[in-house]
């Protein structure tokens, strides 16, 4: 059980703005997995999860938002 003291704990930190050119922030969140950031954004985990490698581009509302991942160690 020691190693979980050791492990780096991970948050994510979405901003939400209100128009796709992030002029005005609407709001921020804080997430633990990318799961909870799907369930309330109501889009597939794998497709946030791609938008946030670069892979593909943003569509919807992720035109609308930025995606930060913090590690609290």
């Amino acid at each position: 059980m020691l190693y979980k003291l050791y492990m780096k704990k991970n948050n994510w930190i979405l901003y939400l703005f209100e128009n796709d050119k992030h002029s005005e922030l609407f709001k921020i969140m804080e997430f633990k997995t990318i799961k909870d950031v799907a369930f309330v954004l109501d889009i597939d985990a794998c497709i946030i999860s791609n938008w946030f490698h670069g892979l593909i581009h943003p569509r919807g509302i992720l035109k609308n938002c930025v995606l930060h991942q913090s590690v609290v160690i």
